[in-house]
């Protein structure tokens, strides 16, 4: 004999609602889901065919049938349905013969009594099927054609196909029950919404945001008076593109972050702004920035550059972080990688302005880079070394023969005389020895360059 332990969930869909024979139906609705021993659902892959029995008995255990039949039933995923009463008898017991469907014993002769369901499962091999264990009683069960109140319903149960229209009404809804969770984005449009139906009593606070609302789908007419404060409005989610032009005539001025497209003309008067609405320091940095803009270069006193300057010494900068600067000067002055730039080099330098055509340079087309990298010739950032222009001074010196010079090498000699007389005198062209100190230059005074970031 094999084992064979089958899990099964019985399903009498049509009840048994009193013990009499008007009201038993002659066939009954049977759903169930089978496994084998080890749990797996029988048709797990694909659907097949087993025979299945079907027994009632008087008692839970043990004890002769008093009904049979079989029926061959499709099971998948260990789910099968039959209607009982359609099977055919089984030899030797009461139930459906022959011809297929007529029974010996009725169902509805059957429920006067305790009656338990026995089944068996051909699992499609030769050896002896054992009966379920245990039976099944058959018990009356309470059906309910209408529910009048849902106690629950999962998110996204209820769908639009079964509403009717207009049957949500602001009545049908509690205060605060439908949050944003439950609202598709932009699902609610200004069609659906009578004007002033929604008050602010039906919004839990910030549980409309921006991306539930269609652009330009609240006007004017949907919202009551002072319906929507501060409180109703998340932080930062009124910008200036869902502004309308002008739209906007009295306002709170913060850091510049309404633009004045949407300002009507003269709209920000003296009135508008409280007591210290424009903070000081944002003034300060703005006219700053207007007045000495970004890559400006100017003479320093003192040794520890101020806030949001640069000392000119060629210093290596980050491209990102100084970015303000790099978008003046860029790589002029040169660059230290691909990642990085150099401020200008002036120390020990003195500044001169760009030629840009007017002549006055006549070397500028030999300027050299500052640093690696850097420009050159006749652009901001390019140095020239030290010159001075070229010139010559003469002066006449008296040679005289007696003093043992040899007056044949002189071509340039002033005057004449007979070279063979020993006191006569040549005058030779002559260049002076070197005087001066290192460098050309005017007088002046050590400051240190900054540059602005």
């Amino acid at each position: 004999m094999k084992s064979l332990v089958l899990a099964l969930l019985l399903t009498l869909t049509s009840a048994v609602t009193a013990i009499a024979a008007s009201s038993i139906p002659p066939l009954l609705s049977y759903q169930a889901f089978v496994t084998d021993a080890a749990g797996t659902p029988i048709g797990s892959t694909s659907p097949v065919n087993r025979t299945v029995t079907f027994k009632f008995y008087t008692v839970s255990t043990g004890g002769t049938p008093v009904y049979a039949e079989a029926q061959t039933v499709s099971i998948s995923g260990g789910n099968f349905s039959v209607l009982i009463g359609n099977g055919t008898g089984v030899a030797g017991l009461p139930g459906p013969g022959a011809p297929a469907l007529t029974p010996f014993v009725a169902l509805t002769s059957l429920f006067n009594r305790a009656l338990y369901l026995g089944i068996t499962v051909d699992d499609g091999t030769p050896a002896v099927d054992p009966e379920i264990a245990p039976r099944q009683q058959i018990v009356t069960a309470a059906y309910s054609f209408r529910a009048l109140i849902a106690e629950g319903l999962a998110d996204g149960a209820l769908n639009t196909a079964m509403l009717a229209d207009t049957a949500v009404s602001t009545n049908k809804i509690g205060a605060s029950q439908v949050t944003t969770a439950k609202i598709a984005n932009a699902a609610i449009t200004t069609a659906t919404i009578a004007d002033a139906n929604i008050t602010t009593g039906k919004f839990a606070d910030a549980s409309v945001t921006t991306i539930k609302l269609a652009d330009a789908s609240v006007a004017t007419a949907k919202l009551a008076d002072n319906a929507v404060t501060s409180a109703k409005i998340a932080d930062g989610t009124v910008t200036s593109a869902d502004l309308a032009d002008n739209s906007i005539q009295s306002i709170d001025i913060k850091d510049g972050e309404i633009q004045t497209v949407d300002l009507a003309d003269g709209a920000v008067t003296n009135v508008k702004l409280g007591a210290g609405a424009v903070a000081l320091d944002k003034l300060i940095a703005a006219v700053q920035q207007a007045l000495c803009p970004t890559g400006t270069i100017l003479a320093f006193a003192g040794d520890t550059t101020p806030a949001g300057w640069q000392l000119c010494n060629g210093e290596v900068l980050s491209r990102t972080t100084n970015s303000a600067l790099f978008n003046v000067i860029g790589l002029r002055f040169g660059f230290g990688d691909s990642t990085n730039f150099r401020v200008p080099d002036l120390r020990g330098r003195f500044l001169r302005g760009r030629d840009g055509g007017a002549g006055r340079d006549p070397d500028r087309n030999s300027r050299t880079a500052m640093s690696s990298g850097g420009a050159v010739g006749d652009l901001v950032g390019s140095v020239q070394g030290d010159a001075l222009a070229g010139h010559n001074h003469q002066y006449y010196d008296v040679y005289h023969s007696e003093n043992g010079g040899d007056s044949s090498v002189y071509l340039n000699q002033r005057g004449s005389g007979n070279s063979d007389n020993d006191n006569e005198a040549f005058q030779i062209l002559r260049t002076s020895f070197t005087t001066g100190g290192n460098e050309t230059r005017p007088q002046n005074a050590n400051v240190n360059y900054i540059i602005k970031l």
